[in-house]
């Protein structure tokens, strides 16, 4: 036994020596060959980390907390926000996927921040960042953590190598240079953005803008010498159509002082809508409302109803579909339907939900139906910025008289009407660059006021061209109540009247951004705001000259009341008009030596919009318009809009053109189908062109087919009927889909043969 062990050991011992001289003849044949051998396995591991773990930091974008203080007071605000917001954007730059775990603020996990409460929310667009592209980090930071200048410090941890692939420094600064507001036009082929400067002294040039991971096959940049307080919008058409709800990043870069830098913005795809609207509808008020040019309404989810499938076409509506979470079943298992302008996801969660309730009731919404943007109404001003981001259109409701109020009133019926554009004000800057909507004071009979318990017309008047003139894209009446409008007409009336307002400048406005107030000087009972788009100015005024009775506010006449604009460099005026619910004047204007702009204002007593245009037939567009307009007041919509569509094939009028059982998400869907897009605030040129359908005076406005199957003109008959040719060059049928604010229609037109449509512009 003893010999026996003494053999297996010593078996043991030859193979243990004979192991370790293989293992030195086969790695280590000499000391220097070590040492290269172990460089180049460090350096391997080196290269895979940082292959499979690059981030490149791109921009981080902070906005502080911002609200109205001085001239607006909450009647609660027990935990003021004292942090603000903050975009991280960055970018996969190596060539494989990586998932990320978390991240880290001065060196705490992202756990820490939102256990203890010291962040509102959080938000990443997907774990998993592929080779090249490009997502963003959202923090909404309530605790004084998030403070302006305060250092920070900011990492990203991989889910790979559970090691910082993204480490960041720097100082929580508001960028002087921003982008207010980014705009999807029809099709999702063009976009517009607009650039702000309130760099106070310095000079900015725009060297490029990019769309990340899109192709573009046109830039225009209007304003590219952004000067001090200056203004800049940025056309872009894309090579392809984005899709719907996909995340879209804007990377401007720009040269300050010589050094070349990024500024970035982000929001979800969406065809932008300005809705005319109110809460409720009932079937037999649509006719009433519609005659009100109201366009849109609360309604449910249930796509299956009858009006979804029927109503919404023949009255030409769009809905607010309220989505509740037992409803997102039935809105996952259908197609898009293109009634639905949002899903309106909770109203005033700003005084019993929390943020993070929100933030999932959203998360659950755009999973269901990514076809249509989320929406919720807020009404507190200091929560502005804990829940507008969190939606794609903010929205905001702040009544000045005779409603309850969450603000500090001076009176128990009422307090000052500006104050509802502070709310508006607050709202925008709280969004950027998303649009916000505006539930305006209409309709609705509370009892703060007894002696008048709805707004009389001028207050009703000036708190809407207030919400306007602060950057209000969607108008919303709350609400337009059949019973309180036969009690009280007139107000009933001015509704209407500034229906067609909105409907004249509503394609304007969606496009428009305020030029910050330096460039506006006013009386100081006047107040005065500007909008600015590619093409012309919208300016709005209000009369703050008048006194509060329990009766309704009592207004003074403001008369020869003078108001100056530093014009941005791409207006150049043309033709100036005021835009009253009653219709369309022509208006004179004066320069000063530096070149600004001086309009002089006779008379008015609430408020106004005047329109200052690049094109010198703008007014006489605008008139045209304002007489079809006048002609819904008459229109019997339950007809449906095929029932106003004059149809012509080859000069012949042909009856019943429509395609059986029409489906617009059909037609749009299909590769046999024409989408043709009008916009008749776009005046493309005058025409000298007269026929049977195009009469003298006419304008040529604008209209897109992205397609580019079929050639097509469209124009704008002084007395308000738009004309459409279309010529079908083929050799089979096409079938367009005409597409016009709140109007579509589809149309069948045969091989080798022109189509003439004619209808009042919607």
């Amino acid at each position: 036994m003893k010999n026996l062990v003494n053999i297996l050991l010593f078996i043991i011992g030859i193979t243990f020596i004979i192991g370790c001289s293989a293992s030195r003849v086969d790695v280590i044949k000499t000391s220097s060959e070590i040492v290269k051998l172990e460089n180049n396995d460090n350096k391997q591991n080196i290269l895979e980390d940082q292959h499979q773990n690059s981030i490149r930091f791109e921009y981080l974008h902070y906005r502080p907390v911002e609200y109205e203080k001085h001239k607006v007071q909450e009647n609660e605000n027990v935990h003021p926000n004292k942090g603000g917001l903050i975009y991280v954007y960055y970018k996969n730059t190596s060539n494989k996927p990586i998932t990320l775990a978390h991240w880290r603020w001065n060196n705490f996990d992202e756990s820490v921040w939102r256990l203890d409460n010291l962040i509102c929310w959080d938000r990443k667009y997907g774990n998993k960042i592929n080779p090249g592209q490009t997502s963003v980090l959202e923090i909404n930071g309530t605790s004084k953590d998030f403070a302006e200048n305060n250092d920070y410090n900011f990492e990203f941890i991989s889910r790979n190598t559970w090691k910082s692939v993204l480490s960041h420094s720097g100082k929580l600064i508001k960028d002087q240079i921003s982008i207010p507001l980014i705009r999807f036009k029809k099709g999702l082929k063009r976009i517009e953005i607009h650039v702000r400067s309130s760099s106070g002294d310095k000079n900015i040039e725009i060297e490029e803008i990019e769309i990340i991971g899109k192709q573009k096959i046109g830039l225009n940049i209007l304003g590219r010498n952004l000067s001090p307080s200056g203004h800049a919008i940025a056309s872009i058409e894309l090579k392809e159509s984005l899709n719907e709800s996909e995340l879209v990043i804007i990377k401007v870069n720009i040269n300050e002082s010589g050094k070349i830098r990024t500024v970035m913005a982000h929001r979800r795809a969406f065809e932008d809508y300005f809705p005319i609207g109110t809460w409720g509808a009932k079937r037999e008020d649509y006719l009433m409302q519609r005659q009100h040019h109201i366009d849109t309404c609360v309604e449910g989810s249930n796509l299956k109803s009858e009006f979804y499938t029927k109503e919404a076409r023949q009255y030409g509506y769009k809905s607010l579909a309220t989505i509740n979470y037992n409803d997102t079943h039935s809105l996952r298992i259908n197609k898009k339907q293109s009634a639905i302008a949002c899903l309106q996801l909770s109203d005033e969660p700003d005084w019993v939900t929390h943020p993070q309730q929100v933030l999932l009731h959203d998360s659950i919404a755009r999973n269901a139906y990514p076809y249509a943007p989320t929406m919720t109404t807020l009404c507190r001003n200091v929560t502005f910025f804990e829940y507008a981001p969190i939606v794609d259109l903010p929205c905001m409701d702040h009544y000045c008289v005779t409603a309850p109020s969450t603000s500090k009133w001076p009176s128990p019926y009422g307090t000052k009407l500006e104050e509802t554009g502070y709310y508006t004000r607050d709202l925008k800057v709280a969004s950027e660059p998303k649009p916000i909507w505006v539930w305006s004071q209409g309709l609705f009979d509370w009892d703060e006021r007894p002696q008048q318990t709805v707004p009389t017309p001028e207050e009703l008047a000036v708190q809407l061209v207030q919400n306007i003139g602060n950057g209000a894209k969607g108008i919303l009446w709350f609400t337009f109540r059949k019973n309180p409008g036969l009690e009280y007409p007139k107000t009933r009336n001015a509704i209407r009247g500034w229906g067609r307002v909105l409907r004249l400048i509503r394609e304007d406005l969606l496009g428009s951004e305020p030029i910050i107030n330096e460039n506006i000087e006013s009386p100081s009972n006047v107040d005065a705001m500007a909008l600015v788009n590619n093409n012309r100015i919208i300016l709005c005024v209000t009369n703050k000259d008048y006194k509060m009775y329990p009766d309704g506010y009592k207004f003074n006449k403001q008369e020869k009341a003078k108001i100056k604009i530093s014009l941005p460099s791409w207006i150049s005026p043309k033709n100036i008009v005021k835009i009253l619910p009653k219709g369309v004047k022509e208006m004179d204007c004066n320069y000063d030596n530096n070149g600004n702009i001086i309009i002089d204002i006779d008379e008015f007593r609430d408020a106004m919009i005047i329109a200052i245009s690049n094109n010198e037939q703008s007014g006489n567009a605008f008139k045209a318009r304002f007489k079809s307009i006048l002609l819904d007041e008459r229109r019997d919509f339950s007809r449906g809009a095929d029932d106003f569509v004059e149809s012509y094939i080859n000069g012949k009028p042909i009856l019943n053109m429509e395609i059986e059982d029409p489906s617009v998400e059909t037609v749009t869907s299909s590769i046999d189908s024409d989408l043709i897009y009008i916009n008749v605030s776009e005046i493309k040129n005058t025409t000298d062109q007269v026929n049977a359908f195009i009469k003298s005076n006419s304008v040529r406005i604008s209209s897109s087919n992205y397609n580019s199957k079929i050639d097509h003109e469209c124009y704008l008959n002084p007395d308000g009927i738009i004309v459409l040719t279309v010529s079908n060059r083929n050799n089979e049928k096409r079938t367009v889909l005409v597409n016009q604010e709140n109007l579509n229609f589809i149309k069948s037109i045969p091989a080798e043969s022109t189509g003439t449509f004619l209808w009042p512009a919607q």
